[in-house]
């Protein structure tokens, strides 16, 4: 199976809604601005649904902490699925998500102005990614930065860390080559082989990144909508 990810502008349709779960829409109770939120997860449904033949209504998710253990957060799994790996990524105005049976995935969708704040290198980056930054300004730094933290998130979702470890401990090429994870810093034992790959999501304004935990080269399918 390839690694298959979907992509869509964030709606307010109030048929992706009908699609949650009560777990689900138990966290949608809690968010000030939903949407985003809504749009994500009905993508994710939708996608399995289509890949498995299996009613987007009726799947259900669990989830797993790779640091701690519990169930209360952590990366998605799809219950009675174990072959099955999923990851979603969303913010305001896009969402992503990616199912596969090669490994452990993971993805992440930035805006480039997530990216746009002081400091930025010192929470990041380590001191050999940040000279790839260098003469950078305007769109230019905003889009390197938002490639470089994109590839980075979508590896530590893949491994199951998330931002437990440090972001700047996770060492990825440069934001015009190939995108790929050189060296992991982190105290926390290494993935192992690691496959990463920029993601066209058809917007100037957003970079994305996937990283899937296998030493197979992955064939990536995009789909829209």
């Amino acid at each position: 199976m390839s690694v298959v990810i979907r992509t869509t502008e964030v709606s307010d349709d109030p048929r992706l809604r009908d699609l949650l779960d009560a777990g689900e829409l138990e966290r949608v109770q809690r968010r000030p601005n939903p949407v985003p939120f809504i749009t994500a997860h009905a993508l994710l449904r939708r996608l399995v649904a289509d890949e498995t033949g299996v009613d987007p209504r009726r799947l259900e998710f669990e989830k797993r902490c790779a640091t701690c253990g519990t169930d209360r957060h952590g990366k998605p799994h799809v219950t009675g699925m174990r072959d099955l790996h999923v990851s979603v990524s969303y913010g305001e105005h896009m969402a992503v998500a990616v199912v596969t049976r090669m490994g452990e995935v993971g993805v992440d969708v930035e805006d480039l102005e997530s990216a746009d704040f002081d400091g930025f290198g010192s929470v990041t980056l380590d001191e050999s990614e940040a000279v790839h930054l260098e003469g950078l300004t305007g769109d230019a730094l905003l889009a390197a930065r938002a490639r470089m933290w994109s590839r980075k998130e979508a590896i530590l979702k893949a491994t199951g860390h998330g931002l437990v470890v440090d972001p700047s401990q996770v060492v990825v090429s440069s934001p015009d080559a190939p995108a790929a994870l050189l060296e992991w810093k982190a105290a926390e034992h290494p993935p192992g082989p690691t496959q990463v790959s920029d993601i066209d999501v058809g917007r100037e304004d957003h970079r994305a990144a996937v990283a899937v935990l296998t030493s197979h080269p992955m064939s990536i399918r995009v789909q829209r909508g």
